[in-house]
């Protein structure tokens, strides 16, 4: 059952806007989705940017699928393997999942806001203000964990809502069902699911809040139906299913001595002095302000207030709240210790981007509550518009500040030349002896070689095993995967030459009889310098012993 929006006082605008009948919504909300699906699909085929180090990192877990991974769930590696294996190992079939999921969660959000809300104005609105955040338009072109990720947290907060709101008791266990698929994504999947008691208890005692015999008097006046609250034992099965999801992790886990819990930990800050620092949330705020829009922002905080501010009268407005403020407040926190990834607040958005859909609809319903915001709300739909292109391509800039240091400004400089160095890569290959490999300094470049480097061989990985620490680069898949050992005792590689791509350090220099430097290569985008590759042959491989104190995670 769906509940009727009501606002206040009727504008001019919503005047305006009576065209809008919930028939013209869906179908401009249908021709939206195809539109942006196929202009994905033409970016993610034509467009200018090759895999990110993540994206082909995780298509190299595809081609060797298992259980579990050393820093994250299976799940991404078998969503890429199933588009690869349909249409081959290029880029756009690594990327194809990301922007199909994309495309779900833009359905699941109309679907949310209609139910809770009652109106297809504003469903039609809220997925038009993801639309607007250059985070969430870059996440539905990459294929990291997060698109599976955000469409299941995305698909167990609607089922949520179809059992709090409607009483339907069957969505129960599949929402663990789909909490455990999103584990095997990300791992802060679990983390939903203590938000959403929290929503029920606080649901149990404000209720919508009317008093017990207004509800005995009125039991559907609020749209909720009186028997709609999850039983003890719909719960405990929710969480058995989850949990169930965690037995490849679990089991990989033990066969690799808990790699992946010491990893995740060690990213949380444990084995730190626990020292907050004040001066890392200006960096911290600046960055999601950043990847949101300021003026997005500025109206996200107000939905926020206003949830806050009705929080025990608003029940639709109270579940949104709780499924997005406190994860994006433990985030905060988090970044007093640690360093934060723009993208790790992304889910708390879904329902907050829904709350600001909603506070923008209240206001547009009174003319006077609307007019401060109509100026930010234009402005912000105008810089989307006209940021589009460049969130897609920066390069358009770059003619018109050659001498600019483009490589610390844009972030997507770390997406180009990698097909050019594999071509390169690939040439020197062919000069050297039979069975010649490819060694990096970093796991990612390892990864981005292994899909650019012809024929698509296995490469390998050398920055987990210097010697002096402040060279020694993280532990990697590549440390856990038994064919890519470099230990002399263990490796197929002796006495085979090599393309060496990074830095070669003193350690790894001396694991062959000799080393020949090869010219930087250059990488131009428009004409202007963003990217220097350093390239070695080298020869006569005698492996590497890993130091005694390297720590894997």
């Amino acid at each position: 059952m769906t509940v009727p929006f009501d606002p206040a006082t009727p504008s001019r605008l919503l005047h305006r806007l009576n065209w809008l009948t919930p028939a013209r919504c869906r179908w401009i909300f249908l021709l939206l989705v195809m539109v942006t699906f196929l202009s994905n699909l033409h970016y993610i085929v034509a467009g200018p940017l090759d895999l990110s180090g993540d994206e082909a990192h995780y298509w190299d877990w595809s081609r060797q699928l298992d259980w579990s991974y050393y820093s994250k769930g299976p799940l991404v590696a078998y969503v890429i393997r199933a588009s690869c294996a349909i249409f081959g190992d290029v880029a756009w079939a690594v990327r194809l999942p990301a922007i199909l999921l994309a495309a779900g969660t833009s359905i699941i959000t109309y679907l949310l806001t209609r139910k809770l809300f009652g109106s297809d104005r504003l469903a039609l609105g809220a997925v038009v203000l993801y639309g607007l955040s250059p985070l969430f338009n870059a996440g539905s072109v990459l294929m990291t964990i997060d698109p599976p990720f955000y469409f299941c947290w995305g698909l167990a907060t609607y089922l949520a809502v179809l059992g709090l709101f409607d009483g339907k008791r069957w969505v129960w266990p599949v929402i663990g069902a789909v909490v455990g698929l999103g584990f095997l994504a990300k791992y802060a999947m679990f983390l939903w699911i203590p938000m959403l008691f929290v929503a029920i208890l606080l649901d149990r005692r404000f209720g919508d809040g009317k008093t017990s015999v207004e509800i005995a008097l009125h039991p559907n006046a609020s749209g909720v139906r009186p028997d709609s609250t999850p039983r003890l034992r719909d719960l405990v099965i929710l969480c058995a299913i989850a949990l169930l999801f965690t037995t490849p992790v679990i089991l990989w886990n033990i066969k690799h001595g808990g790699v992946t819990a010491l990893h995740v930990a060690k990213q949380m800050g444990a084995g730190r002095e626990a020292n907050a620092s004040w001066s890392s949330l200006p960096e911290f705020v600046g960055g999601q302000i950043g990847v949101l829009g300021p003026l997005l922002a500025a109206m996200m905080i107000g939905g926020i207030v206003l949830a806050i501010r009705h929080f025990r009268q608003r029940r639709r407005e109270r579940f949104l709240l709780l499924l997005g403020l406190p994860f994006l407040a433990g985030v905060t926190i988090l970044s007093f210790f640690v360093k934060i990834q723009l993208n790790w607040p992304a889910p708390a958005y879904f329902t907050l981007m829904i709350l600001t859909a909603h506070f923008l609809g209240t206001r547009m319903s009174d003319q006077r509550l609307w007019r401060p915001w109509r100026g930010w709300f234009w402005a912000a739909v105008i810089l989307a518009i006209i940021l589009a292109p460049l969130a897609r391509d920066l390069s358009i800039l770059y003619p018109l500040a050659p001498k600019w240091k483009w490589r610390e400004i844009d972030p997507s400089v770390r997406l180009r030349g990698w097909d050019a160095l594999g071509r390169e890569v690939s040439r020197e290959l062919k000069s050297l002896s039979a069975g010649a490999f490819v060694l990096t300094d970093k796991y990612q470049t390892a990864s981005e070689l292994a899909f650019y480097v012809e024929g698509q061989p296995k490469t390998y990985y050398a920055g987990s095993y210097a010697k002096n620490p402040r060279q020694r680069d993280r532990f990697s898949q590549f440390d856990m995967w038994a064919d890519r050992t470099l230990e002399p005792d263990r490796t197929t590689l002796l006495g085979k030459d090599c393309v060496f791509v990074g830095f070669l350090y003193d350690d790894t220099a001396a694991a062959f009889e000799r080393v020949e430097q090869l010219p930087e290569r250059m990488h131009k985008v428009r004409g202007v310098p963003v990217r220097v590759f350093r390239v070695w042959k080298c020869y006569g491989f005698k492996g590497m012993k890993r130091p005694e104190d390297s720590e894997k995670f």
